[in-house]
């Protein structure tokens, strides 16, 4: 958890943002770490505003919403004690898939998209979370500690029935929060191997895999950690969040979250699907950014910062804050 000085000037940076699509157009969030006023800069973000269709699902103070992709109309479809979080849209748009706490460990739950219908999938004694769907909607990725055998925890798939529950990696370390490939024929996914950061973390790299487990290979290799990664919609990218950059020049300010026993903090990175040409989109010097996923036609990604939600144009030219609740929205998925 961040220190409470984090915290206090994460709210002033996470500002309230409208529900009104033109009002969202006036934040702007150009690659840098100050905030542009140009025209040129407001034209792009409100070209941007008029592009975003479809339908977010996230997880807001730890329950499951839906909303535009412009920030309106949200619906809450969960209502319970327990945490629900980690959503992940079915390939057509009908299911969601989340993770849950309601039964005194973390299952993957699956209902529909208008909240009805809530099942437990995994129904495992363990810790299993980071649900994605496979392209055909048959199947679920997840990771789980389910079989302590391999010193870490390890993706597993099962169908959307719960049954034929399947393990893909078997490696050592931990993997997690796996992203299948649009043709289905490889998953994407976070590993360590095995490895430790000098402050005891995993020193987690994005590794890639047939979908059925074979041909294990890790795509990155940087300084700090690189994960969640997510593959877009037309193959030919991974959009990931990485610490490789490290913390801006200090002392000449202190970033939000500044935390001396980190490596630095989450910039959204995108590179090829073979780990080629790994590129800072966000480029904020100032504000965190965590867990990216892309707009169904792959000209845009959402992510957190600093539990906002921010949506950028591909190569970040451009970006907007649709929801301002500093801390409370996490874990975005779009479907069109």
């Amino acid at each position: 958890m961040a220190p409470a000085i984090g915290l206090m000037l994460a709210v002033l940076a996470c500002s309230p943002a409208s529900t009104s699509p033109t009002a969202a157009a006036n934040t702007v969030r150009p690659p840098s770490t100050s905030v542009s006023t140009s025209s040129s800069a407001q034209a792009t973000a409100e070209q941007l505003t008029t592009t975003l269709t479809g339908r977010i699902v996230f997880d807001h103070e730890f329950d499951i919403w839906t909303m535009n992709a412009d920030g309106t109309v949200r619906v809450r479809l969960t209502d319970h004690p327990a945490e629900d979080f980690d959503p992940a849209w079915s390939p057509d748009g009908t299911m969601i898939a989340f993770r849950s706490h309601r039964d005194g460990h973390e299952e993957i739950y699956v209902m529909a998209a208008d909240g009805s219908g809530q099942r437990n999938v995994t129904m495992n004694p363990a810790t299993d979370y980071s649900p994605t769907w496979s392209p055909d909607g048959t199947r679920i990725a997840f990771a789980s500690d389910r079989d302590l055998d391999s010193g870490g925890n390890d993706i597993y798939t099962v169908r959307v029935d719960g049954s034929d529950p399947s393990r893909l990696t078997v490696g050592g370390g931990i993997d997690e929060y796996p992203s299948w490939s649009p043709d289905g024929k490889e998953i994407a996914y976070a590993c360590t191997g095995g490895r430790q950061l000098s402050d005891g973390g995993g020193d987690f790299e994005v590794c890639v895999m047939n979908s059925d487990g074979s041909n294990q290979r890790q795509l990155t290799d940087a300084p700090g950690i690189s994960e969640y990664p997510a593959w877009s919609p037309d193959g030919t990218s991974i959009a990931f969040m990485t610490t490789r950059d490290g913390w801006p020049t200090l002392p000449e300010y202190v970033p939000l979250g500044y935390d001396s026993e980190e490596f630095g903090e989450h910039e959204i990175f995108v590179m090829g699907a073979n780990g080629e040409k790994p590129h800072n989109i966000t480029r904020n010097g100032r504000e965190s950014e965590e867990f990216p996923a892309w707009s169904p036609d792959g000209q845009q990604l959402i992510f957190t910062r600093y539990g906002c939600l921010v949506v950028s144009s591909r190569d970040g030219s451009a970006s907007i804050q649709i929801t301002g609740t500093a801390y409370a929205d996490g874990f975005p998925d779009w479907h069109e």
